[in-house]
């Protein structure tokens, strides 16, 4: 039954990233739009529209097919996590830099409009920023004891042996 509840969480960080990637995807597109009305330097206003839907559609395409690889190749990465006792190592390893992305591009559309924000907004970028961060901290800090709890100069010298040959 713990098998089960295992695999049960393991689908859940996977829609999780999941998420955050559709997040960034729509945060993305309005800061790619928001930059194409910001940075429009005058012209045809026919041609402005058709080159705005050309990056809007070539953003969703490029960034789309993107998020497809990512739900493809992070559920099998997420299961052999379980197995090898790294599932919350690898989720950190995938949601930290989506969450930094999140807060670039957040970011970079709080500018592009003029700083003009309530607080709320500057708490979610301060959130994203922060647990962002934190998370990639937590996936890059080596791991301080063994996988048994044993700290690596008190496990004996055939633990590591037999671990090392089966790819541990």
């Amino acid at each position: 039954m713990r098998k089960f509840w295992s695999y049960i969480l393991v689908y859940l960080l996977w829609i999780v990233v999941l998420a955050l990637g559709l997040w960034f995807i729509l945060v993305g597109r309005n800061s790619l739009l928001a930059a194409s009305e910001v940075f429009y330097v005058g012209g045809d206003p026919v041609t402005h529209a058709w080159r705005g839907s050309l990056y809007d559609k070539a953003y969703s395409i490029t960034v789309g097919l993107l998020w497809l690889a990512l739900s493809t190749v992070t559920e099998p990465y997420f299961r052999q996590g379980l197995r090898r006792r790294q599932l919350w190592r690898r989720f950190a390893h995938i949601a930290g830099p989506e969450l930094l992305l999140i807060f670039a591009a957040d970011l970079s559309l709080l500018w592009l409009q003029g700083w003009s924000t309530t607080w709320l907004r500057w708490v979610i970028l301060g959130a994203e920023l922060i647990v962002g961060l934190a998370l990639l901290g937590f996936a890059r800090f080596p791991r301080a004891s063994g996988r048994d709890g044993v700290l690596p100069d008190e496990a004996s010298d055939a633990t590591y042996r037999s671990d090392f040959a089966r790819g541990l």
